[in-house]
């Protein structure tokens, strides 16, 4: 479906994992993303592919590109997860279906929820830089099941005297696949498939994505 489409919009693009394949076999992409370095590194990306994007610096929530003929719309690899409200996520699925041609497509991909997965976890990783620096990174992942926020909460520290060099948090929400399908009901969108994986197969409870594709409604 996504080789097919000749005009994408990918939401939440950074820099460009899935909008420069998408360009190279031909489709005419446009990227959004509110992270000015992000599109500045997805756009030297590009020129190192020898494909053109449309980088546009911008709000999921609340853009408006002055079209409404992409052939595909794209929320990919747990980009619906940054929407922290559950009205954040339905201004995201409302643009984006006010930018779809009628018989366009909308895919959300996330991951799929279960107790393992959202149990608490410290993880402990450690670089070693090409000047044998070593850069270690803590990370403490948590989840608030009364918000449906999973954080995940990063300490930095470098050899050179151990302490910290910086710290970071970032907070997604977690989506079922109950409140999906309301969402997109919601933004006059109809689901004509869901997935539970990459190689379209059926969702389940051993699924590890959870992969909506949808159409508008007339």
């Amino acid at each position: 479906m996504a080789t097919a489409a000749k005009s994408v919009l990918e939401l939440a693009c950074g820099t460009g994992r899935i909008a420069i394949p998408l360009a190279v076999k031909g489709a005419n992409v446009t990227g959004i993303d509110n992270c000015q370095s992000m599109i500045d590194q997805g756009n030297r990306n590009a020129r190192g592919a020898g494909v053109e994007i449309n980088w546009v610096l911008g709000d999921m929530r609340s853009f408006d590109l002055g079209r409404d003929d992409f052939d595909l719309v794209v929320l990919a690899f747990n980009s619906i997860n940054l929407m922290l409200t559950l009205e954040d996520a339905l201004s995201c699925i409302r643009c984006a279906r006010k930018h779809l041609a009628p018989n366009g497509r909308l895919v959300i991909d996330t991951f799929l929820p279960t107790p393992e997965r959202l149990l608490a976890e410290d993880l402990k990783i450690d670089y070693v830089l090409p000047d044998n620096a070593k850069i270690t990174i803590n990370a403490r992942r948590s989840y608030d099941p009364a918000a449906q926020i999973r954080s995940l909460d990063l300490a930095v520290k470098s050899s050179s005297d151990g302490t910290p060099d910086g710290q970071d948090r970032l907070d997604v929400h977690v989506f079922y696949p109950s409140e999906l399908s309301l969402l997109v009901s919601q933004a006059d969108f109809d689901v004509v498939a869901m997935y539970g994986g990459y190689d379209q197969r059926r969702l389940d409870a051993l699924s590890r994505r959870c992969i909506f594709v949808c159409t508008p409604l007339a």
